[in-house]
């Protein structure tokens, strides 16, 4: 998904990459993902899920397959959720969404979204 600054025309954007689908580095990093993003609520959100979950697990005296099974099925959940947050939360920033190009890396995603645009950058 290509996303763009709301004040800004196709020819002198810089366009925002948004894969589409799971997210590897949201299901491993979670909440240090959002940071990087800068989405402060999500991350918020998670780093407090991770708490409640763990003072939960400790308050309950829950098993360790249960905890690993919680966990897991919370950062699937997470990848699987986690590009959609993130143009939501670009969307809330001002950023439109332009459309889609596909690639097998960014670079060749973006590539072909100038392509597209009659736009010959270096």
């Amino acid at each position: 998904m290509v996303h763009l600054a709301g004040n800004t025309s196709a020819s002198d954007a810089e366009p925002v990459l948004v894969k589409e689908g799971f997210s590897y580095l949201a299901f491993l990093f979670s909440g240090f993902w959002a940071l990087w993003h800068r989405m402060w609520l999500v991350a918020a959100t998670i780093f407090s899920i991770w708490i409640i979950l763990g003072v939960i697990f400790e308050l309950f005296h829950v098993s360790q397959v249960f905890q690993i099974t919680v966990t897991l099925a919370a950062s699937i959940i997470i990848g699987f959720s986690a590009n959609d947050w993130r143009s939501a939360s670009l969307s809330r920033r001002g950023y439109n969404f332009s459309g889609l190009v596909a690639g097998t890396r960014s670079d060749a995603a973006l590539r072909r979204w100038y392509d597209l645009h009659g736009f010959l950058g270096t």
